[in-house]
């Protein structure tokens, strides 16, 4: 009964978090993130999808709510970005284009709006069947991120092979960055590689106003964390600490 009430009634929801450019300071997007009374953590909605066998159910189910609300609260009239959290399974199921198609029949400023995160923490077995549907995506207007960069085990590979559009920088390289001479040098490395290829870098994990200026300094153009806006239902924004 948990589960058909979860999936069939829609007992979830989302909150967005900005995506901030941050040399001028407007908004780049927002990420969509999942929400349920139903469980303490994301990761454990998730696990019992996979459990079941019906993670591309919740997947899909995920994205066409998270769309509607972008939707419905005028947002999309801003031009801004919409991310979406999508598993590599669920890309390469056999349905996927056709609810592509349909959500923007429904949704035109999909095209040119949608970017897909590609989460980390699945292994890839059919990189060149993902390549030909991240093909006709692209072809639809929507552009590709990989999430959590520096995370997963084969992050290099898969950035590398599906030239995605936005490289999000793991948490993790926020952490004592300004101490940490390894980790300034591997996100030195990741800019020039980006700069190079024309992808876009996100930093996320900004606690601080300090950790902004830091990684502006750097040369980091985008970001996303506590810093510049705590994840909220739209139209009710909390506000970060710079």
């Amino acid at each position: 009964m948990l589960w058909i009430n979860f999936i069939t009634k829609g007992k979830f929801f989302h909150h967005f978090q900005p995506i901030v450019n941050l040399e001028n300071r407007t908004i780049e997007g927002f990420e969509a993130l999942f929400r349920s009374p139903l469980f303490s953590t994301v990761e454990e909605a998730y696990q019992l999808a996979k459990k079941k066998r019906r993670l591309y159910e919740l997947d899909v189910h995920s994205v066409q709510k998270a769309v509607r609300t972008f939707a419905e609260s005028g947002q999309k009239d801003k031009g801004q970005k919409l991310f979406l959290n999508i598993y590599p399974s669920t890309l390469l199921h056999a349905g996927l284009v056709s609810v592509i198609k349909d959500l923007i029949g429904t949704y035109p400023f999909l095209a040119g709006q949608l970017v897909f995160e590609m989460v980390e923490n699945e292994r890839i077995d059919d990189l060149s069947g993902l390549q030909d549907v991240l093909k006709l995506i692209r072809q639809a207007g929507i552009r590709i991120a990989v999430d959590d960069f520096g995370k997963g085990p084969d992050n290099m590979n898969r950035t590398i092979e599906i030239d995605a559009d936005y490289i999000k920088l793991d948490r993790y390289f926020s952490i004592d960055l300004r101490t940490s001479e390894k980790k300034q040098a591997y996100v030195a490395f990741l800019i020039r590689f980006c700069e190079k290829f024309h992808t876009k870098l996100i930093f996320e994990g900004l606690e601080t106003a300090k950790d902004i200026h830091y990684i502006r300094e750097m040369g980091i153009h985008y970001a996303q964390g506590y810093a510049l806006g705590r994840p909220h239902l739209l139209g009710k924004a909390v506000r970060g600490h710079a």
